[in-house]
């Protein structure tokens, strides 16, 4: 009888040794592990609890189902397995009773600076009181190697702290940033929000802060350099966004429209900021396009593919420049590798390429490097160090060698420096 009761207990614990319900990029992702089920499907009071809408995708030995149209409130769920066994997710971040002397697992959604979160259970919730006040410190020395001497000369040291203030109201998304840097002692506003939030729409005002949650366009988004009013409207998988700007006191405006599901999404932007600009954008599958139009005339168009955490690549055309830049960028287990290769199509077709790497350790360091070739017969390198983990309340950053800008790899100083960085969040 103990050996029957022991095997039982055993094949329970390999049936839901892993489970976990998670917000990422505003999208609720459920995992639940269980190598023996043929199908499993996601039941729960998001779609009436029915046993065949929501099919879980088995994928490296883990079933997964990804929601991207969940609206925040409180949903409870479990687990069907083979079309008859239900399931509890083990790891559920709370339960209640359902009407068979069972429990139901549950979570509650929420909006908390316009992105969704997992609320915390109730009672963990009263135990953690948090602040309303979070800051960023960050240092900077940067000093310059002479290659007569081999001495460092030069040294210059640069300090910034920002405060960010998120009050915890009801329906509300606010946030104050302010901050004070050592080019400048006295302390500016470097943005601030004010949205109210139903489960439909949201408006309210804002200074140099993004407030549209569903903006995904590479194309620079107003909203981060302007001040302005939104309001947003979401239907389904369908939402659309108005912005209405102030620029060099004059009235400019931004419309907004998105389609989105778990596999896919189509959206479009067009505003009158800097220019008339339209902006289209398609993902599927990990795969996007993008194409941006000037004053209706073809200015730009970028192309990729993305996996999370393992590789993207990227290639941009811009037409008002004639130059092509591609980024290409791979993790495989404690290994990283970055290429970037920039190519002008006029003027002596001039290019640069760069490549990088780094190996991280003891799953807080990362020691790595980067080599850079141009047209010019330009070669830099640098070396670099990082130690940061997210229980790690400083980051630190030492780096030897060229400054290298993946983002503007045409422009090459030649000179050499050590620099050392340090951000720290309270």
């Amino acid at each position: 009888m103990k050996k029957i009761v022991f095997v039982l207990l055993f094949s329970l614990l390999v049936v839901v040794s892993f489970s976990e319900v998670y917000v990422e990029d505003g999208k609720v992702i459920f995992e639940y592990e269980n190598e023996t089920a043929d199908t499993v499907f996601l039941a729960g009071t998001f779609n009436n609890w029915s046993t065949t809408a929501w099919e879980m995708e088995y994928i490296d030995g883990v079933w997964i189902y990804v929601a991207d149209d969940l609206q925040p409130g409180v949903y409870e769920y479990k687990y069907v397995v083979n079309g008859t066994d239900w399931y509890e997710d083990p790891e559920s971040p709370d339960y209640v009773p359902d009407p068979y002397g069972g429990r139901n697992s549950s979570f509650e959604l929420v909006l908390v600076n316009g992105e969704l979160q997992i609320a915390a259970p109730a009672a963990e919730a009263a135990a953690e009181k948090t602040s309303i006040i979070s800051g960023e410190y960050e240092f900077n020395l940067k000093a310059k190697l002479e290659e007569e001497t081999g001495f460092l000369s030069d040294p210059v040291v640069s300090n910034e702290v920002i405060l960010s203030i998120n009050p915890d109201i009801e329906n509300t998304d606010l946030e104050l940033k302010i901050g004070a840097s050592s080019s400048n002692y006295q302390f500016k506003v470097y943005g601030m929000k004010a949205l109210w939030l139903q489960d439909m729409y949201s408006f309210g005002a804002f200074y140099k802060t993004e407030v549209n949650s569903k903006y995904n366009f590479d194309y620079e988004n107003p909203e981060e350099s302007l001040a302005g009013f939104a309001i947003f409207l979401n239907w389904n998988n369908f939402n659309v966004g108005l912005d209405l700007f102030s620029q060099n006191d004059k009235f400019k405006s931004g419309i907004f429209g998105s389609y989105s599901t778990d596999k896919y999404a189509l959206s479009a932007l067009f505003d009158t900021v800097d220019a008339t600009s339209l902006v289209v954008r398609a993902d599927a599958y990990g795969l996007y396009g993008e194409v941006d139009l000037e004053d209706f005339e073809f200015d730009k168009v970028s192309v990729g593919y993305e996996k999370e955490d393992t590789f993207s690549v990227k290639l941009k055309y811009s037409n008002s420049n004639k130059d092509v830049t591609a980024e290409a960028i791979a993790n495989y287990q404690s290994f990283d590798l970055d290429a970037a290769v920039y190519y002008e199509m006029e003027e002596g077709n001039f290019y640069a390429l760069k490549v990088g790497g780094g190996y991280e350790f003891l799953e807080s360091f990362r020691i790595g490097g980067d080599v850079y070739y141009n047209a010019d017969e330009n070669f830099g390198y640098d070396v670099n160090f990082k130690a940061a983990n997210e229980e790690m309340p400083v980051e630190l950053m030492l780096l030897f060698g060229n400054i290298i800008d993946t983002a503007d790899l045409a422009t090459f100083n030649e000179d050499k420096y050590l620099s050392i960085s340090m951000v720290a969040e309270f």
